[in-house]
């Protein structure tokens, strides 16, 4: 009897839980940014960085802001990307993802020793970020210093054994010789 007793109170706890989650996912997938993301996922990508912009300007979105510099810069729209990372620093002074935007924007578009100071900032606030150790390999293999580049990118291996982009340049045969 008892066992029977349980045994229901379990299926309907589980139950309930199953019905909470669907409600949670149902509010989740309602919020602007959240879904912004799901709309870009599926290829509405006006529709997504209209909502991520809204959500700029009603309330300084944090993750607005960083989903939306990503999308300039993987467009290639530098400009912007530099403008809404400058207005995003302004709001967030501390966020190192902001810093680190700046010195890639700056590599992009050829602003090579302001990457490199900035790179250095990102550094001095997190010395395990991802990637900062291949952009600034990048930046030393674009000021023909391959000893310096390869220093870099074994310290981002170090950092991240994980990244491909980093054991790929290290491979190239201009990486063989240098010591």
């Amino acid at each position: 009897m008892k066992t029977k007793l349980n045994k229901k109170i379990i299926k309907y706890v589980l139950i309930s839980l199953s019905a909470c989650f669907s409600i949670l996912c149902v509010f989740w997938t309602q919020m602007p940014y959240n879904k912004a993301v799901l709309l870009w996922k599926k290829g509405n990508h006006e529709k997504a960085i209209s909502i991520w912009t809204d959500e700029i300007k009603k309330k300084n979105d944090i993750n607005s802001y960083q989903k939306l510099i990503e999308a300039f810069i993987n467009a290639g729209h530098f400009e912007k990307a530099d403008e809404l990372t400058q207005r995003a620093l302004s709001c967030y002074p501390n966020c190192i993802d902001f810093l680190f935007y700046s010195a890639m924007i700056n590599f992009y578009k050829g602003n090579i020793e302001a990457s490199l100071i900035l790179t250095d900032k990102v550094i001095e606030k997190n010395q395990y970020f991802p990637e900062v150790y291949l952009l600034r390999g990048l930046i030393f293999e674009k000021q023909n210093n391959l000893k310096m580049a390869k220093q870099e990118i074994i310290k981002e291996l170090n950092n991240n054994p994980g990244n491909r982009l980093a054991w790929a340049k290290l491979k190239e045969s201009k990486y063989a010789n240098t010591y």
